[in-house]
């Protein structure tokens, strides 16, 4: 019975050329999105599940409580002994603080230079986690300054050799550090990128400021690992002791941590998680949304073509065959349509694979053999898209009158006429113009993002690291870029005025108040010449004066305001911030300071030339490679021990906006992919409706009927069809784009210029499917139309 079903299948198939190509088109480009979709999904909830206990390891977070509570996943560098020494539900604790640095290599002849990194590391971070070992003692490899493990690719890459045990290497030039252990490769799905894992007794030789309980460097996390059953929540609870203890009364009311699962780590972008659970939501829905147009497509052709079955269907049914029986076959048809359109799909994703992970900066695989999530998904694609778009067609078929059918006056509306193939061409378009005005408004907010006023000048900046911060230094580095006569601004500071780095906020005391204020502030540090590189503007003062140290202070109007003083009042009182006294010398006029999803924060600038890590250059348009090449020369006659990179500004506040772009490529590349399944539903659809109207369309021209009448027979029904799929679409993407841009402080309108859009490109595209063949019925020979019946 199988094979009468597959081979009376392959005969339907060849027999309907057209019909199968459009089916297995859609279905390869639904299925295709599908598996890329599903596996980059699964890449990101499969990041760092590969620990043994990864259901008992937590991360410990802060949280700031001012006027508002902020929270971070960086806590202060003491807190690991205290998890250790005070609570006995922590198994293990391990402290772990990301830092940059150059990595040479002395002992090779050519000394090369890999801008690395490292993370100084607790010897119990590695008990914590499954990083496997491949050489060195796992006791005692960290228990001594000056030492580090390494992956065995840094191992080949340094030394040659992936035993590297005993070997050295230097850190920016300072300090010799002794290879004691060498791990493997760091799988592709976590988060800890770091390469290499230095003691962290020697953090204190390094980084002696770090070992305060009341700042919080930016690369510090602390990670612990609870016992058996402990109760997470009583745990949690129990977390408030550590502000008691170690904070005094004030401290204790705005310091407090908590405990964050492992497995919530890559997905919270609350606390700087690489990617939303709403965004792999929202790629699974479209996922969704894709294979449901594909199917839709197929069931509409299927009943299309229905009617021309209905003689074969009848001589089935006199000759004994049984309603099921008839379901099954057209099921089998169904099924060999997928599988075919399943190894086309499976072909064309491992060849755009690697232009997804380009694109999306992932490293997501096609394990079909090693992630059994895989198989088992695309086994249950086969299945439901075997059933979803075979069952209606194949129900419609065995369910025809065995007379009638033999009579051929078998009509549309018995074989699910037109009104339901309506319902599903409405579906698909409302599908394609949600994610069209998806796709229009997350372009118009990048645009936005990118144009608006940021309160400062960003165009022809180029900001290059400064590895030495002592004054000697930066003079003769400014010395030397001043000489060029390309450089027009020179300005040495911490950070540009808005940065995804470099914000430290910290309290402030105004005047003569006793308390600090309830608000944090963020001190930014930068020479007098930051203002005018910036083109920040005073609304009332001077400019800081040249100082290496903190004497004087700038805020900006937003901290002025929460002070409660009008500008000109703040002049010349005095102020702490962070513990350092100064006075205050001009008010700024308010910049964003982070990217459009936050509110303008309170704001000081200062002289710390201790902070100046990087030096900000205005440079002239005109030949800009040639100036690029000059200021790595100077770079590096300045700075040879060190890696010369440079990045314009414009391009450094990009990375706010990340997540945003690659989702922006990820809506136009399926939005176009949906518009086009559908398209060709309507090719399919109205080349059966010309088929069909072909006698039609004869005696009409006959009668003189012109090109633009018959054109208008089969375009007007399309339209309507468009116009109802828009009236749902509207509203559901104003709903979704609503609350989109609700994640923005400051965005654009969702006004009808975009909804318009929307519908005015998806009726282009479909004139141009439907005006094709509607042009090519209305110029067929009249005589030949009235002869084909």
């Amino acid at each position: 019975m199988l094979q009468n079903y597959l081979t009376t299948a392959r005969r339907t198939l060849a027999r309907h050329k057209s019909y199968t190509l459009i089916n297995v088109l859609g279905l390869v480009l639904g299925m295709s999105c599908a598996i890329l979709i599903f596996s980059f999904v699964n890449y990101h909830l499969g990041f760092d599940k590969f620990h043994a206990n990864a259901d008992r390891i937590y991360r410990v977070t802060s949280e700031l409580h001012n006027e508002t509570v902020s929270k971070y996943g960086i806590v202060p560098q003491p807190i690991g002994a205290a998890m250790r020494d005070d609570y006995a539900f922590v198994e293990k604790a391990a402290m772990t603080i990301n830092f940059g640095g150059t990595i040479s290599i002395p002992s090779r002849k050519d000394n090369p230079k890999f801008g690395d990194g490292v993370a100084y590391t607790e010897p119990d971070f590695f008990a914590i986690m499954d990083f496997p070992l491949v050489a060195g003692d796992p006791q005692t490899m960290l228990s001594q300054p000056n030492t580090a493990v390494i992956t065995e690719r840094l191992a080949e890459t340094y030394f040659g050799v992936k035993n590297a045990l005993g070997k050295s290497l230097r850190l920016d030039n300072k300090t010799d550090i002794t290879v004691t252990g060498i791990i493997k490769n760091l799988p592709e799905n976590t988060d800890f990128r770091q390469e290499i894992f230095l003691s962290y007794v020697t953090i204190s030789q390094t980084q002696p400021w770090l070992n305060s309980w009341g700042g919080i460097y930016s690369g510090t996390q602390a990670f612990v690992l609870l016992k058996p059953g402990t109760d997470i929540v009583k745990a949690d609870r129990l977390m408030a002791g550590i502000s008691t203890k170690y904070y005094d009364a004030k401290g204790a009311k705005t310091f407090s941590y908590h405990l964050q699962p492992l497995s919530d780590v890559h997905m919270n972008q609350e606390f700087g998680g690489a990617i939303a659970k709403s965004q792999l939501i929202a790629l699974s829905l479209i996922a969704v949304f894709l294979i449901i147009t594909a199917c839709v497509n197929f069931i509409n052709l299927a009943t299309a073509q229905a009617l021309g079955r209905s003689r074969e269907i009848g001589v089935r049914k006199v000759m004994g065959s049984m309603k099921s029986q008839l379901f099954w076959q057209f099921i089998t048809e169904t099924a060999l349509i997928t599988v075919i359109a399943f190894v086309f799909a499976i072909g064309l994703a491992y060849f755009s694979l690697p232009y997804m992970n380009e694109m999306l900066s992932t490293r997501v695989t096609l394990g079909l053999l090693q992630d059994f999530n895989q198989p088992l998904f695309i086994f249950g694609l086969l299945v439901v898209v075997t059933f979803v778009a075979g069952s209606y067609p194949g129900l419609v078929l065995a369910g025809f009158q065995p007379i009638m059918a033999l009579k051929g006056k078998m009509t549309q509306s018995q074989v699910g006429g037109f009104s339901i193939r309506k319902g599903l061409v409405v579906t698909q378009f409302a599908i394609s113009q949600t994610l069209l005005i998806g796709t229009i408004v997350v372009t118009s907010q990048m645009r936005f993002n990118s144009e608006a006023d940021m309160g400062f000048k960003k165009d022809a900046i180029v900001m290059l690291p400064v590895p030495e911060t002592s004054p000697a230094k930066t003079s003769a580095m400014r010395a030397r870029l001043s000489q060029l006569p390309e450089v027009e601004k020179i300005a040495f500071c911490e950070a540009p005025p808005a940065s995804p780095d470099g914000n430290f906020d910290t309290g402030i005391r105004y005047a003569s108040r006793p308390e600090q204020e309830k608000f944090t502030i963020f001190l930014k540090s930068g020479d007098p010449e930051y203002l005018s590189m910036f083109g920040l503007q005073l609304v009332a003062g001077r400019n800081l004066a040249q100082s290496d140290t903190v004497r004087e202070y700038l805020l900006n109007e937003t901290a002025v305001k929460k002070l409660g003083v009008k500008p000109e009042e703040a002049i010349g009182k005095n102020v702490s911030v962070n513990g350092a006294d100064g006075m205050i010398v001009g008010v700024m006029k308010d910049f964003h300071n982070f990217s459009f999803r936050s509110k303008i924060e309170p704001v000081c600038l200062t002289t710390r030339s201790d902070h100046y890590s990087r030096v900000a250059l205005k440079i002239s348009g005109q030949n800009v490679p040639k100036t690029l090449a000059s200021l790595e020369k100077i770079w590096n006659e300045t700075n040879a021990e060190y890696i010369y990179s440079y990045q314009f500004l414009d391009d450094h506040l990009t990375y706010f906006y990340g997540t945003d772009e690659l989702v922006l490529k990820l809506m136009w590349i399926f939005a176009a992919i949906a518009i086009f399944i559908g398209c060709l539903g309507l090719y399919g659809l109205i080349s059966f409706m010309a088929a069909q109207k072909t006698k039609e369309i004869g005696v009409r021209k006959t009668l003189g009927a012109g090109i633009g009448s018959i054109i208008w027979l089969f375009g007007k029904q399309f339209a309507q069809l468009l116009v109802i799929a828009f009236v749902i679409a509207a509203p559901i993407g104003w709903w979704l784009m609503d609350k989109y841009l609700a994640d923005f402080k400051y965005h654009i309108d969702l006004n009808a210029t975009i909804f318009l859009a929307a519908i005015g490109i998806t009726f282009l595209i479909a004139i141009v499917t439907v005006g094709y063949r509607s042009v090519k019925a209305a110029l067929m020979n009249p005589v030949k139309a009235l002869r084909s019946e």
